[in-house]
């Protein structure tokens, strides 16, 4: 039987956590075509064009019954938006989701990351009804395994040739995070 759910806006003490809209446009183009946030997202090149970005908006601004969604996360004092973060390849007879996550580098290493990734936690085993989240993480992206670990995920191995970009092959962790291990 296929679960539904209804995307909500969540709040954490120091942003909102939101659908993407068309107004992120400059955004989601900054943001995805600057090296330094795209370093480990191997399964894309950084963006070259607006029309690429809109792309992105067009697959995640309606999220309700997809096997994804994302949101963007904005400073609630700044109204700045920040970064996103959401799910991937939702399975939803085996109650799966792959989590992703992106961050501006002026907001690297103040805790936002891990704000938000506990909010959407929370909602992917409550509202979305998971049992398992998981996440590829880079070999070389120790900041990023690191908050998993601090997050109680688990690394549960390497998956060799994850992802081919740039004509070489990338090993990635895998981590999970289970339902009853969830706190």
């Amino acid at each position: 039987m296929e679960k539904n759910y209804t995307f909500k806006t969540l709040e954490t003490s120091r942003m909102i956590l939101r659908k993407m809209n068309d107004d992120d446009l400059e955004f989601v183009f900054k943001h995805f075509s600057n090296e330094d946030v795209c370093r480990y997202l191997y399964d894309n090149e950084p963006l070259k064009t607006k029309r690429q970005a809109q792309g992105i908006i067009d697959v995640y601004k309606e999220p309700d019954d997809k096997d994804h969604n994302r949101w963007i996360f904005v400073n609630k004092m700044t109204n700045k938006l920040m970064g996103t973060c959401g799910f991937h390849c939702w399975d939803k007879v085996n109650n799966i989701a792959e989590v992703g996550y992106d961050l501006e580098k002026k907001f690297w290493k103040k805790g936002y990351m891990k704000e938000g990734l506990k909010k959407i936690i929370k909602f992917g085993f409550s509202e979305m009804s998971l049992n398992r989240i998981q996440a590829y993480i880079s070999l070389d992206n120790e900041a990023s395994y690191k908050l998993l670990e601090s997050l109680v995920f688990k690394r549960e191995g390497i998956i060799r040739d994850k992802h081919l970009y740039r004509g070489k092959y990338y090993d990635h962790y895998c981590y999970s995070l289970l339902k009853r291990e969830y706190k």
